[in-house]
């Protein structure tokens, strides 16, 4: 992982916090984008950081998985994704992140992923 943008608040920081002291995954970097409603600051956040081949994004229910949606369809409510708290979606792009530029590798609930770490 090159960069963790987290929402600056309480909960999704502490999961940026948790996923660098347990995966040593780097610093997470505040990005009020993610606490935002709607989907355009955190399009533009994400767009600043394309130079990096990795880039998490930490942030709140609805807003993530309508992100998701606009990037794999380019419609907010397109894609019916549905992320639990503490779950984890992977998406790649093809170039520039924007409108439908990109493939949904995989989603995980948090069950499996505990189940993955016993």
């Amino acid at each position: 992982m090159d960069v963790v943008l987290a929402s600056p608040y309480v909960r999704a920081w502490q999961t940026g916090e948790l996923l660098r002291e347990e995966a040593g995954w780097p610093e997470p970097e505040r990005c009020p984008a993610l606490a935002a409603v709607g989907t355009q600051a955190a399009v533009e956040a994400l767009r600043h950081r394309a130079e990096h081949a990795s880039v998490a994004l930490v942030g709140h229910e609805p807003n993530l998985s309508s992100l998701a949606s606009f990037f794999l369809a380019g419609d907010e409510n397109a894609v019916p994704l549905e992320l639990k708290k503490g779950g984890v979606a992977r998406l790649t792009f093809s170039g520039r992140p924007g409108p439908r530029s990109a493939l949904l590798r995989w989603s995980v609930s948090p069950k499996i992923l505990r189940s993955l770490a016993s």
